[in-house]
């Protein structure tokens, strides 16, 4: 049996518990969180997925010591507690891959550190960037061929910082570049509360320039009903993404620019999961961003972030208030 890890069982957690009930490989799972609600709604959303394992389960408000190294751990905790899970996991045992929500840490510091231990331990570490999974946007690579693009995204109210992380490192995937400059400046000058209490969000606009001429504008308004809509353009094609209709419609030179509308449903993280499980398990390898490419990313967005929070607010912050 391959030993599954997944600390954190809070809202994104479970649903990975879940997906790993459709992994065909017997697993020996083991879930973590110190709040026993936590784990109670963990096992019962698992209890009632529709699967076609039943692998056994160990619930544990601690990290458990092991006694064989774990084969994947899935760190799904907030960002203020993701170093010490991933710390305390390596310091009692071995661990050959890790899988880590984003944002990664709220300390800079936190990166390096964490990023030296994993070097150390010989584990190797990618980030839950989803975009890059998604099967329609994982193709559209092709279109873009490493190409300078356009990327838009507009919308309200659908949590412009949290999900910023996901769209720059899409436009990296596209292009293949991850030197970019980011820019704040036009971002509303108060946050407001994120939807996970203690952290915070802004609404705004958001610029990303990169090295190779790529550029970034991500928009979203504080009222109003705006669907996200994402576009992307380049000089050989342009794309219309509206993911609350789960279609997509693409023009391309090569078409003679005729519109073409696509199906491209997004999937849910309990079914992108159960694929990223088994890949691992498999081949050793993931489409998702490496560590320490991630981390370059996360950190021109948070510092900008950061330096614009700190512009407008009375209190100073020392660390990234996000997640």
């Amino acid at each position: 049996m391959k030993k599954i890890y997944i600390i954190g069982a809070g809202q994104l957690g479970s649903r990975h518990l879940q997906a790993l009930k459709n992994v065909k490989t017997p697993l020996e799972i083991t879930v973590i969180d110190p709040s026993e609600a936590s784990l109670k709604t963990a096992k019962e959303r698992y209890e009632g997925f529709n699967g076609i394992a039943n692998h056994p389960i160990k619930y544990s408000l601690t990290i458990l010591k092991e006694d064989s190294e774990m084969e994947i751990v899935i760190v799904a905790t907030n960002s203020n507690f993701r170093r010490a899970a991933v710390e305390q996991m390596l310091k009692m045992n071995k661990a050959k891959y890790f899988i880590l929500e984003k944002y990664l840490f709220d300390k800079k510091a936190d990166y390096l550190i964490v990023g030296e231990l994993l070097k150390k331990s010989g584990s190797t570490a990618w980030v839950n960037c989803s975009m890059r999974k998604m099967p329609f946007y994982n193709k559209i690579k092709e279109y873009f061929n490493g190409k300078a693009i356009h990327y838009t995204v507009t919308g309200s109210q659908y949590g412009l910082v949290t999900n910023l992380v996901h769209f720059i490192d899409h436009i990296s995937y596209l292009t293949g570049s991850s030197e970019y400059e980011a820019d704040a400046k036009y971002l509303d000058p108060e946050p407001i509360p994120s939807k996970r209490k203690g952290f915070l969000e802004f609404n705004g606009i958001f610029q990303a320039h990169f090295k190779n001429g790529s550029h970034g504008m991500f928009r979203c308004y504080p009222s109003g009903e705006l669907p996200m809509q994402v576009e992307i353009f380049s000089e050989d094609t342009r794309l219309i993404s509206r993911e609350w209709e789960g279609k997509v419609w693409v023009s391309r030179r090569a078409n003679k620019w005729v519109w073409e509308e696509i199906e491209a449903k997004i999937p849910y993280q309990s079914q992108m999961t159960t694929e990223l499980v088994e890949e691992l398990i498999e081949k050793g390898t993931c489409p998702l961003a490496p560590y320490e490419e991630s981390a370059k990313l996360h950190l021109l967005i948070l510092d900008s972030l950061l330096m614009h929070l700190n512009k407008y607010s009375e209190k100073k912050y020392d660390y990234y208030p996000f997640t």
